[in-house]
């Protein structure tokens, strides 16, 4: 639904990393803009969406982002010792808290929106999910088990390699093995994925009650996943966490140096953007 694509870019910006201030700033028209691309707005909509888009921006600027800087400092604190798999499994916790709290704000425009759309828009943009589900499933099923294994690898040195610079071999080779643990779980994903679709639908045929199907559909996803999946998730986040935790344990002084000043830059953004706020 369209919290489904409001808040990737929403998140992009704001929990991925705020260095971008003027991105930020330009929030107000540039998800809108998104969004009608997506689902194709009129001119009313598109000045309704904005209208009942700046809550959310304003609240988020005001109350969430002090939230950041309070993660940022224990951070930064727990670089000071020995870096474990729970420590990096309670910054997890903290960026998900942060997601779900920013969902939890953006499902009433959701469900405005939704009121507002026209059957063939609704139609359209359920046909877009559909090819989406489509595209996923060509990307991802015809891997071969090398493929994935490879591109898991690529995907965990990358994100590594963003936050504390060039790693060392040990670095790599510990990435590898995390990238040769992870569960392979393509399948029971994309099922659980296009069982939500399905209900996605149902709900969005707009029969009396359908708010609150909405709102179900949006805050208990977990109701569609199968027992394979949250099995396979929850060993995948314990090997990753375990990885990052031994990857950042042994970093180097400089490597060191790098996450500091990543840090630092996230947190003058930061108050920057509160700052702006206020003035």
């Amino acid at each position: 639904m369209l919290l489904k694509k409001l808040l990737p870019i929403l998140l992009a910006c704001l929990l991925s990393g705020c260095s971008n201030t003027f991105v930020y700033n330009q929030l107000d028209w540039l998800i809108p803009w998104y969004v009608s691309d997506y689902l194709n707005l009129d001119s009313a909509q598109k000045k309704s969406f904005k209208t009942q888009l700046l809550p959310l921006l304003d609240w988020h600027r005001n109350e969430e982002l002090q939230t950041y800087l309070v993660f940022l400092d224990s951070l930064e604190s727990d670089l000071d010792k020995p870096i474990t798999k729970v420590v990096v499994s309670a910054w997890a916790d903290q960026l998900i808290a942060a997601y779900n709290r920013l969902k939890q704000r953006g499902i009433p425009l959701a469900l405005d929106m939704g009121e507002q759309m026209s059957d063939l828009q609704l139609q359209y943009f359920i046909e877009s999910m559909y090819q989406r589900q489509e595209q996923l499933e060509d990307e991802y099923l015809t891997r071969s088990e090398a493929e994935f294994r490879q591109q898991t690898y690529d995907n965990l040195e990358e994100g590594a390699s963003d936050i504390i610079g060039r790693l060392a071999k040990a670095q790599r080779l510990r990435l590898q093995q995390a990238a040769a643990e992870i569960k392979r779980f393509d399948d029971a994903w994309l099922a659980q994925r296009l069982s939500w679709l399905q209900h996605a639908e149902k709900v969005l045929q707009r029969k009396p009650g359908w708010q609150q199907a909405g709102r179900v559909l949006l805050t208990s996803r977990e109701q569609f996943e199968s027992p394979a999946y949250k099995a396979a998730n929850l060993h995948n986040e314990q090997v990753i966490y375990a990885a990052i935790a031994d990857v950042l344990d042994v970093r180097t002084e400089k490597q060191d140096r790098r996450v500091r000043e990543e840090i630092a830059d996230y947190r003058r953004d930061i108050k920057k953007l509160i700052a702006q706020g206020q003035g």
